[in-house]
């Protein structure tokens, strides 16, 4: 849609109103809509494809095209047998971890018992130097009682020592069983996949039995209650556009009618291939029925008038050149879109201009 009925109503006037028999026209005061014309398609509010996040062979689907699921619903669920092995055992790894506190346990009995070892062997060390002072008992006597101390201290070390390598390892590997746990519950989870979003189920994109994977799609869904215009604007134009600017929606599935909008987003990067800009619009009114993929021609209003001075963009030449009955007029433009030119300066409503002949 490129504002074919105001365009057509000024051809009107312009040529078939004010054409004569020398074949030329007289500018006139209409008003003018500058557009950007651009294709676009239909897409739900928040659409996106949904790929599963384990491979897997599909079991089942618990929702159907057309249905409406809120986010955390699961769509299907996949074979996950081989995870739910790996879950039980991790499982078990975890319970196994924690029966190792009572390998801490039996050393910290034993710990105890030598701290109260070395308690007594020191005690009757202090015991034999005393008699020793007193020229009591022998020589053999005190380093029996010496090297007894000694070797009950070093016992305590010794436990210390393995207590706390123990209490590090068992930390360790039941942090690693409760990891490996929760990795395995993890995995096991994304075997069952959920919608991202509440909205529309739009398309399955597989079968029961079939096996799908991290890249192979599995559904398609959005928000059917809010849709978007995706248009592809070329780069000559993408200056011209910002967000608020008012939209004009042509749809091919409703012939002869159109619906306004305005451009709510623009994506701030070029499209390689297509020389394009992405630029997104929402609906201020918009049929009762859409559905996505629906194809639309749209036209951004860049800048509009109530009235200026127009002729037929057929009429000037690129270094803005208009050819009177007086002669060749330069001339000064402003607005344009696909079928007139806005003259600023140059030419009156008295005018007369040369129609081109037609090629």
């Amino acid at each position: 849609m490129k504002f074919n009925h105001l365009s057509l109503a000024v051809i009107a006037l312009l040529i078939g109103g004010c054409k004569d028999k020398n074949n030329t026209i007289h500018p006139q005061y209409q008003p003018i809509v500058e557009s950007v014309y651009a294709s676009a398609t239909i897409k739900a509010a928040q659409q996106y494809t949904l790929y599963p996040g384990m491979s897997g062979r599909i079991l089942n689907f618990t929702a159907t095209e057309g249905d409406r699921l809120s986010a955390g619903h699961v769509i299907a669920h996949l074979d996950n047998t081989g995870a739910a092995l790996s879950a039980s055992t991790a499982g078990e790894a975890v319970a196994l971890s924690k029966l190792s506190n009572k390998q801490l346990q039996e050393i910290s009995a034993q710990l105890s018992t030598a701290v109260e070892q070395a308690k007594l062997d020191s005690l009757n060390y202090k015991r034999q130097q005393n008699l020793w002072a007193q020229n009591i008992g022998s020589l053999s006597q005190l380093e029996a009682k010496k090297l007894a101390a000694a070797a009950s201290k070093n016992a305590v070390k010794a436990l210390q020592a393995k207590l706390s390598v123990a209490q590090s390892q068992i930390a360790f590997n039941q942090k690693q069983a409760q990891n490996n746990q929760g990795t395995a519950a993890k995995s096991l989870s994304e075997f069952d996949v959920k919608a991202d979003i509440s909205g529309e189920v739009f398309q399955l994109l597989a079968e029961p039995g079939e096996w799908v994977s991290p890249q192979k799609p599995l559904a398609i869904l959005g928000n059917s209650s809010d849709f978007l215009i995706h248009m592809e604007v070329d780069e000559v134009d993408i200056a011209k556009v910002k967000v608020g600017q008012s939209v004009v929606i042509g749809l091919d599935a409703y012939k002869g009618r159109s619906f306004k909008g305005h451009v709510s987003r623009i994506i701030p990067i070029m499209n390689a291939k297509s020389q394009s800009f992405e630029v997104e619009a929402v609906f201020d009114e918009k049929p009762d029925q859409l559905y996505p993929g629906l194809s639309a021609e749209v036209n951004i209003v860049i800048a509009e008038r109530a009235k200026s001075l127009l002729i037929p963009i057929t009429c000037i030449d690129k270094n803005n050149v208009v050819k009177t009955k007086s002669g060749d007029v330069t001339v000064k433009t402003g607005l344009r879109n696909l079928e007139f030119v806005e003259i600023l300066e140059g030419l009156t409503e008295q005018s007369e201009i040369l129609v081109p002949k037609s090629k």
